[in-house]
C-alpha cells in the first residue's frame, strides 16, 4: 500500500531571484517607453494626404511675379466705393478683372486694365499671346498667374471670376481676389482646391 510519504518528492520548483525580476521589469519598462516615443515621434507625419509635407511655392524674389503678388496684397480689404464703383476703374461694373489686371499693370506688364471688364477677355488674349493654359494644366500654375473660374471664357455666365495666384501648397491654391465677399464686395485672399472642377484655365503675365 503507497502511502503520501512514501511518494517520491517532485523537484521544488526555483524562485527566481530577486535581482533577476528587477531586471526584467526595468527592461519592460525601457521597451514600452521606447515605443512610446517612436509613437510621439512619427505622429506628426503621418498624414495620409500628404498636404501636410508639401511645399508652399510663392514668388521668387526680385521677380515681376513677386511684383504682382505684392500689388495685389497692398489691395487687401479695399472695398467698393458704391454699387459696383470701385479704385481700379472709372467703369461701375463687376471689377474681379479690372482689379487683376491693375495688379500686373503696377508690376510692369504692358496691360491696360480698363480694357479687361470682362475675365473672358483675358484669357482670349493670354491665348493670343501664348501665355494662356488651359484645365489639363493647371499644374504648371505659379504665383502672380491669374486663374480663371467657370467652364470656359465665352461668356459672363461661363467665365464667372477670376484671382491673381499668390502661392500654392500642394492641391490648393491661394488667391487675392477682387469684387468678391458681402456687403460690400471687397478684396479678400480665399484658398481653393486647384481643380478643373473650379477653373478653367489660367494666364501667365505676358
Amino acid at each position: 500500500m503507497a502511502h503520501r510519504g512514501d511518494r517520491p518528492r517532485e523537484p521544488t520548483a526555483r524562485r527566481p531571484r530577486k535581482g533577476t525580476a528587477v531586471l526584467s521589469v526595468v527592461t519592460s519598462l525601457v521597451v514600452a517607453a521606447a515605443t512610446t516615443v517612436a509613437v510621439l515621434v512619427s505622429a506628426p507625419f503621418d498624414d495620409p494626404t500628404g498636404e501636410q509635407a508639401a511645399p508652399v511655392i510663392t514668388a521668387d524674389p526680385g521677380t515681376v511675379r513677386e511684383e504682382i503678388v505684392t500689388a495685389a496684397r497692398s489691395e487687401l480689404g479695399t472695398a467698393e466705393t458704391g454699387e459696383g464703383c470701385h479704385e481700379y476703374s472709372e467703369q461701375c461694373v463687376p471689377w474681379c478683372a479690372l482689379f487683376a489686371m491693375s495688379a500686373w499693370e503696377r508690376a510692369g506688364v504692358d496691360v491696360e486694365n480698363e480694357q479687361f471688364a470682362f475675365t473672358g477677355d483675358v484669357y482670349t488674349t493670354g491665348q493670343t499671346k501664348g501665355t494662356a493654359y488651359g484645365s489639363a494644366q493647371l499644374e504648371t500654375t505659379s504665383p502672380g498667374d491669374v486663374l480663371l473660374f467657370g467652364t470656359g471664357p465665352q461668356t459672363p455666365d461661363s467665365s464667372r471670376h477670376i484671382g491673381v495666384v499668390e502661392k500654392l501648397q500642394g492641391e490648393k491654391v491661394t488667391l487675392i481676389e477682387g469684387n468678391t465677399g458681402d456687403n460690400p464686395d471687397r478684396v479678400m485672399r480665399k484658398t481653393h482646391k486647384l481643380s478643373e472642377n473650379t477653373f478653367y484655365g489660367g494666364v501667365r503675365p505676358w
